[in-house]
């Protein structure tokens, strides 16, 4: 992986542009998504002119329990689970609506109830969380940005954060897209191995019972529903006896998928945070 917290922020009229190619760059090179999300934080904590912390919120399978997907420290992750726990602040109002929301400084600010309070005792005085909203999708998480320093998002700043942020809306929908091709492939892998395993059991009964393929699945199903097994775990079993060994099934493909990682930990569903 390049190591995006130690390059330069981009500066001048072209800076949008760089930092769209550091994104395809991250996007490219991420082992997976959890990879590429903890270096598009790390990029966003050095892409402003302001000094900030930086985190990923997404949704999860529960829209009530969003979780941080990666965060540029410690802290940052600790404030934002805090966040979550109280069911306020602007982050979780940005993933409600797909409105960026910003705090000024958290002395003055009345909103967001008791979100304040803990902004204060975490440090964190000034507050900007922008949406992810990946092309043709609804809201799929937020950029969240912290500063330690009130009035650290001036207009200048604000500006730039969402230029970066629309080009990781876009980074990120490439990437969940690889992750939903992912997981549509696995689950296709599975249901095939499956009905491998079911129809080589098939086979068996076929010898066993002289019968046709549809007598066998008929007994195959009594069985399965009679002993409260499932129906590729009692194939298994029988295919097992029979030859000696539990059934071995060629996978789909030979090289693993961009982004994957290291199979399907590569891609957590967003419920596992």
């Amino acid at each position: 992986m390049t190591d995006s917290s130690s390059a330069s922020p981009p500066t001048g009229p072209e800076g949008g542009e760089e930092l769209l190619v550091r994104l395809q760059a991250l996007l490219l090179e991420a082992d997976g998504i959890e990879d590429f999300l903890r270096e598009l934080v790390a990029l966003a904590a050095t892409a402003l002119p302001a000094k900030v912390h930086c985190s990923v919120t997404l949704r999860a399978e529960d829209p009530d329990h969003p979780y941080t997907a990666a965060a540029s420290d410690e802290a940052v992750d600790v404030f934002d689970q805090r966040q979550y726990d109280v069911g306020e602040g602007p982050c979780l109002e940005t993933l409600r609506t797909g409105t960026p929301h910003h705090i000024d400084d958290v002395d003055e600010e009345e909103r967001f109830g008791a979100f304040p309070k803990l902004a204060r005792e975490s440090g964190m005085c000034s507050v900007l969380a922008l949406p992810l909203v990946p092309p043709r999708q609804n809201v799929a998480g937020v950029l969240n940005m912290y500063a330690a320093k009130p009035h650290s998002f001036t207009r200048p700043v604000r500006e730039q954060a969402a230029v970066f942020a629309g080009h990781a809306s876009g980074a990120l929908g490439v990437a969940l897209k690889f992750a939903g091709q992912l997981q549509f492939s696995m689950d296709l892998q599975t249901a095939i191995a499956s009905r491998t395993v079911i129809d080589q059991a098939l086979g068996v009964i076929m010898s066993q019972e002289s019968c046709t393929a549809g007598r066998a699945f008929e007994i195959l199903t009594q069985a399965s529903q009679h002993r409260n097994v499932k129906l590729r775990e009692l194939a298994a079993d029988i295919v097992t006896k029979v030859g000696g060994q539990p059934p071995e099934v060629r996978p789909l493909w030979p090289r693993p998928s961009p982004l994957s990682g290291e199979g399907r930990a590569g891609f957590r569903p967003s419920a596992e945070g």
